[in-house]
C-alpha cells in the first residue's frame, strides 16, 4: 500500500507508526509541520512550509500545499494523527479512505475552549472513514458528544513494544539507600506537576529515602523548580532534559515507582511504558487510566489535584517492596495482555486493507 500521514514528524507515536509500517514493505509518506529530525528507511518526509510564521494564518496556505502534495502522491490511504491541527486538514482534502487518530486533548480539553475548535473537530471526524481512539472514554465522546456514527469509531490504544519495555531483573534484589521516584510527563499544566511536588514534599518528610526525578520539557519547568526550591527539595528532586527515545527504558529500570498526576488524560503511553517495566504506577483516576490501572490490583489510583492522596500513596509504596513487585507484575501482566504493540498494529494494517478494497469496489 502507499500510505500518506499527516502528522507531527517530532512525536514518537508518529515516528513508530510511519517506522513500522515501513518495515512491513509499505511505500510511507509523512506530511508534517515540524520534521522527525531522524532518517527512517522507506519514508519520505514533507516538511510544509510555513509563510506567515503563524499557526493559524498558515493553515489555508498549507492546506493548499497538502492538496498538491496528496495529487502527486496519489496514496491508496491517508491517516492523520491527532485531530487538532493536522486532522483540520482532512475535510479540505475530499479523500477517501481516510483515518483519523484521536489521542486526548485533541477531543477532551482543546474543542471545550471555542466554538471554532468545537466545529472543526466535528467536521475532521466527519471526514473520516475510520476514527481511532486510544481510550475508551475518548471513543465515547467522539460518539456521544459529536454524532459520530458508533461503528465508524474504533478503540485503538498506543501499543508498547514489551521486549523493549521490560522488568529489570535485579529490582527487586537491589539493595538502595533510596527509593527512586519518576516521572516524565513534562511540564505542562495538564500533568499538574504541583500536586506531584507538594504531595512528594508531605511523603518524604515521612520517608526521607524518597527521591524524586522529573524528566522532560515545558513551559512550567522554570515554576516547578522554584516550588521545588522554596520547599527545600533541592537535594530529593532531580530534573532531567528530554532524551532520545532509546534511553527511555534505561529510565523505568532505574527507578522503583512510576509516578504522573495528570489532571486529564487518554491512553499516556508513559504509564503502559512504565507497567510493562514491571514498575508499580501511582496515577489519577482520570481519562483512560482506569482502563489499565485497577486500584490496589495493577496500581494505586488517586484523585487528581490531591498532595494528601499522592502522599499517602507514595509512603505505601516506600513501605512496602513487596507489593511494589506484586503492582509491578500484575501491571505488565495487564500490558502483555491488552497493549502488545504488533498485535495493535497488525489490527490497523487489516483495516487499512479493508479500507482500501471497499474503496476500490465502490470506484469500481
Amino acid at each position: 500500500m502507499k500510505i500518506c500521514y499527516i502528522a507531527d514528524g517530532r512525536s514518537i507515536h508518529t515516528q513508530r507508526w510511519v517506522h513500522y509500517f515501513a518495515q512491513k514493505g509499505h511505500e510511507i509518506y509523512l506530511i508534517t509541520y515540524d520534521p522527525m529530525d531522524r532518517i527512517i528507511t522507506g519514508v519520505t518526509e514533507y516538511v510544509l512550509t510555513s509563510p506567515l510564521n503563524n499557526l493559524y494564518l498558515d493553515f489555508f496556505p498549507r492546506q493548499r500545499q497538502i492538496n498538491k502534495l496528496i495529487r502527486e502522491i496519489n496514496p491508496d490511504l491517508i491517516h492523520a494523527h491527532f485531530i487538532a491541527k493536522y486532522g483540520f486538514h482532512l475535510p479540505g482534502l475530499g479523500f477517501h479512505p481516510a483515518v483519523i487518530s484521536a489521542w486526548g486533548d485533541d477531543v477532551l480539553i482543546l474543542p471545550q475552549k471555542s466554538r471554532l475548535l468545537w466545529y472543526y473537530t466535528k467536521k475532521a471526524l466527519a471526514a473520516a472513514d475510520l476514527v481511532y481512539a486510544v481510550s475508551r472514554n475518548i471513543q465515547k465522546s467522539i460518539i456521544g458528544d459529536f454524532g459520530i456514527p458508533e461503528m465508524k469509531v474504533r478503540y485503538l490504544p498506543f501499543g508498547i513494544d514489551t521486549d523493549l519495555f521490560a522488568p529489570e531483573p535485579l529490582r527487586g534484589s537491589r539493595k538502595h539507600e533510596t527509593i527512586e521516584v519518576f516521572s516524565n510527563r513534562g511540564f505542562f499544566p495538564v500533568y499538574d506537576n504541583e500536586t506531584l511536588v507538594v504531595g512528594f514534599e508531605q511523603a518524604s518528610r515521612k520517608n526521607p529515602r524518597l527521591r524524586l526525578t522529573l524528566k522532560g520539557e515545558g513551559p512550567e519547568e522554570d515554576s516547578i523548580r522554584a516550588l521545588v526550591n522554596s520547599l527545600g527539595l533541592r537535594d530529593t528532586i532531580s530534573f532531567r532534559k528530554k532524551t532520545d527515545y532509546s534511553e527511555v527504558p534505561g529510565d523505568y529500570r532505574n527507578a522503583d515507582i512510576f509516578i504522573t498526576t495528570s489532571l486529564s488524560d487518554g491512553t499516556p503511553v508513559s504509564v503502559l511504558e512504565a507497567m510493562a517495566s514491571g514498575l508499580p504506577c501511582i496515577a489519577t483516576s482520570v481519562g483512560g487510566i482506569p482502563e489499565w490501572i485497577e486500584d490496589k490490583v495493577t496500581g494505586l489510583l488517586v484523585k487528581p489535584g490531591s498532595p494528601d492522596q499522592v502522599a499517602k500513596a507514595l509512603l505505601t509504596l516506600a513501605s512496602d517492596p513487596s507489593l511494589r513487585e506484586q503492582l509491578g507484575t500484575s501491571a505488565r501482566d495487564m500490558v502483555v495482555l491488552k497493549g502488545q504493540w504488533k498485535n495493535l498494529m497488525a489490527r490497523a494494517e487489516k483495516d487499512y486493507q479493508e479500507l482500501t478494497k471497499t474503496n476500490k469496489q465502490d470506484k469500481s
